[in-house]
């Protein structure tokens, strides 16, 4: 289907205005900023900053436990304390450092590693920097259980009564349950010497997450708590007749894995008892961390926390680490992502965009900031477009270029960013037309199926540049703020959001669902008849109904790219495959490809979003791009990332409703390539204003003022 382009209409002044931006397409990276101020003030920093000793947080006594280091690391250890060092930071325009304070050794044994911290921090803190500290989640049994030998019962514990180690080689550390109440309290200790005596403005928590399947702690806290937590689910004996066919939850006993019952045979999660074990233990972990982040908040409620959590990505973080991400909202301000292979980029095999761009938007809809590696210009250019820069009081803005991740990237394009970031990134809310929901059964409980279709709606969101959430089921209650809500392979829906969601689009919504949505209830029992499907009068095609004063559009598959019509692999494309083929954990990637019906999905919502996209762009597919409304300002923010490294794009016609009450004064365009800003022609409109975005070679921003 030949696509009918956003931009129909567009005048021949348009056409001029694109003739008149378009610039010379000569001009390669390496010219582009060269001679820029940003290049000119990053190079003045690396030579600042060229014998620095950049903050570890790892201690030095971990490294030698662990392996894998320099023979002079115990000096680059010692120059990173050292107040000459620190004064080379802080002379570059260092703001921020992440300091080494617990690793799990014991407070007693790291005391003297803490000591330099605590020294370290004051000097940091003279210059004005903030400090970050770094805790751990494990427990180092060879000095921890010496200094605290109680801590050997805090010990998570297998089905087989056997410690659950960390990862690889290290089995010197062990996890402890986050069911037990000593542990937390001497957690409580450890970040209260954080806060109260090295006066931390920030603390990071890291190895947050339970590890897969058979590794799940069985002791007797967690059977205890699991029992607790059925009781308050299940209170009567009907209900939990009615959940799992037994009067008494207190009968109930978790599955046992052995070379016959594996985990990794586990495709979808039937089994109640088993779904009730997947919440639980992502509650437990929560539970745990969210206190924590309380007390840090009672002690100094000025304290950035942030938790390792990661992002979203193509396996079910719920059923492998006990990680729920909607359960932290409120209760963390930042997080990491932290899993190698998602940095951003174009797969050269596949052509898949490759990107976190889905964890970013996630994370903004939980009010937490992320914490990424700009390591290079289209990875700072991803984090800057889409990271969500919170407001912490007492902190100041969690995000940015300025903190982790960026802090000592001394780039042309993070000098751009630096420059721009507080006048145009901060104080801003973004425009997003559509949510894309992500509810709790569907993706919980299906441990493959659901995740292709899921992760390819949102791929075709993300490439034809229509601005969107993400929601998880806690959020639902928001719906009615967008023009859309899609639910790709979302295939178990309670009749409670079933209705929901049928209301949303009584009230002028359109509601898009593809596939099997809603086939099964919230427990995963098949429906005999599917309540949204039954709706459509057909189902053999893209279909639209009218439900009230909104829409229903059903789309009945998400035709993935590399397979053929008789279901088999394409040839020319090996390494894209079916989601059958998949295996049971891991939607790796490099098959986030385009699906191969992606135009007919996009005009399926350009057709029906009530009231038509916010904004159209005419960009390739390789473009990406995130629109901000800064308030206080009264400007819209327009964001561009190009992914394809080899070819900058063309100038880019764009058509952006009115956001604000005000005729527009100016578009302008900043961009790491131009030394100076662009003044963009434009044209007015009743409903909006036109322009043509400047080519761009990785990332450019427009920024539209209103008067």
């Amino acid at each position: 289907m030949k696509r009918r382009s956003f931009i129909t209409g567009l005048s021949a002044a348009g056409a001029l205005v694109q003739a008149q931006v378009t610039g010379p397409k000569s001009r390669n990276a390496s010219q582009a900023s060269a001679d820029t101020r940003w290049a000119r003030s990053a190079a003045r920093k690396r030579e600042l900053t060229k014998d620095v000793s950049w903050p570890n947080h790892e201690p030095f006594i971990f490294l030698q436990r662990r392996g894998t280091h320099f023979e002079d690391e115990a000096d680059i250890y010692e120059r990173q304390h050292d107040p000459a060092n620190i004064h080379k930071m802080a002379e570059a325009g260092v703001r921020y450092g992440r300091l080494h304070f617990y690793k799990g050794f014991g407070l007693e044994y790291e005391k003297p590693d803490i000591e330099k911290t605590r020294l370290a921090a004051a000097l940091m803190h003279e210059h004005g920097m903030k400090v970050s500290l770094y805790v751990a989640g494990t427990m180092f049994i060879e000095s921890f259980y010496r200094e605290v030998p109680e801590a050997e019962q805090w010990e998570q514990r297998d089905q087989n009564n056997r410690p659950v180690p960390y990862m690889q080689t290290q089995t010197f550390r062990h996890y402890a349950c986050p069911n037990d109440m000593a542990y937390r309290a001497y957690m409580k200790k450890v970040v209260r010497i954080g806060v109260q005596d090295i006066k931390a403005d920030q603390i990071f928590f890291d190895n947050v997450q339970l590890q897969p399947e058979p590794k799940s702690c069985r002791c007797q806290r967690c059977m205890r708590g699991f029992h607790e937590f059925l009781r308050r689910k299940y209170p009567t004996g009907e209900a939990a007749l009615r959940r799992f066919g037994l009067p008494e939850v207190d009968w109930l006993r978790v599955n046992e894995w052995d070379v016959y019952n594996t985990p990794d045979s586990v495709t979808a999660v039937d089994d109640p008892v088993l779904q009730e074990w997947i919440r639980f233990r992502c509650e437990a972990m929560a539970r745990h961390y969210t206190e924590l982040c309380d007390h840090i908040k009672s002690l100094n409620p000025a304290v950035s926390v942030g938790f390792n959590l990661k992002g979203i990505y193509g396996f079910n973080r719920m059923w492998l680490n006990g990680v729920y991400h909607s359960d932290y909202c409120g209760k963390c301000d930042f997080m990491p992502f932290d899993v190698n292979g998602m940095e951003a980029r174009l797969d050269e095999k596949t052509g898949a965009l490759i990107s976190e761009i889905r964890s970013y938007k996630l994370a903004r809809t939980l009010d937490m900031s992320c914490d990424d590696n700009m390591y290079d210009e289209l990875n700072a250019a991803v984090r800057m477009a889409f990271n969500y820069q919170k407001q912490v009081p007492g902190f100041g803005v969690q995000g940015g270029p300025f903190l982790q991740g960026g802090f000592n990237a001394f780039t042309p394009i993070m000098e751009f960013f630096r420059e721009y970031n507080d006048r145009y990134l901060t104080g801003t809310t973004n425009i997003a037309d559509v949510a894309v929901l992500r509810n709790w059964p569907s993706m919980a409980y299906s441990i493959g199926p659901t995740l292709a279709p899921t992760i390819l709606m949102e791929q075709v969101l993300i490439q034809h540049r229509v601005p969107f959430d993400i929601l998880y089921e806690e959020q639902l209650d928001r719906v009615g703020r967008y023009r859309a809500v899609v639910l790709a392979g979302q295939e178990c829906l309670s009749a409670k959001h079933i209705d929901a969601l049928l209301t949303y689009a009584r009230n002028g919504g359109t509601l898009l669902f593809t596939g099997n949505t809603g086939q099964f209830n919230e427990w995963r029992e098949r429906r005999r008849s599917n309540p949204l499907l039954g709706r459509m009068e057909r189902t053999d095609a893209v279909s639209v109904r009218n439900e009230g004063k909104g829409k229903l559009v059903y789309i009945p598959a998400i035709l993935q790219a590399g397979r053929s019509a008789a279901g088999g692999h394409d040839a020319e494309n090996p390494e894209i495959v079916a989601s059958s083929d998949l295996t049971n954990h891991h939607f790796p990637p490099q098959q986030w490809v385009l699906p191969r019906n992606h135009q007919e999905i996009y005009q399926a919502i350009l057709d029906n979003v009530t009231g038509g996209l916010s904004v159209a762009s005419d960009a390739p597919l390789t473009t990406v791009m995130e629109v901000l409304n800064r308030k206080a300002t009264r400007e819209s923010i327009l964001q561009f990332v190009n992914f394809d490294r080899k070819n900058p794009v063309a100038a880019i016609p764009v058509v952006l409703k009115a956001q604000f009450n005000a005729p527009v004064k100016s578009v302008v365009c900043y961009s790491p390539d131009s030394e100076a800003p662009i003044q963009v022609p434009f044209q007015q409109t009743g409903g909006g204003v036109s322009f043509t975005a400047p080519a761009t070679r990785v990332y450019s921003m427009i920024v539209v003022a209103h008067g």
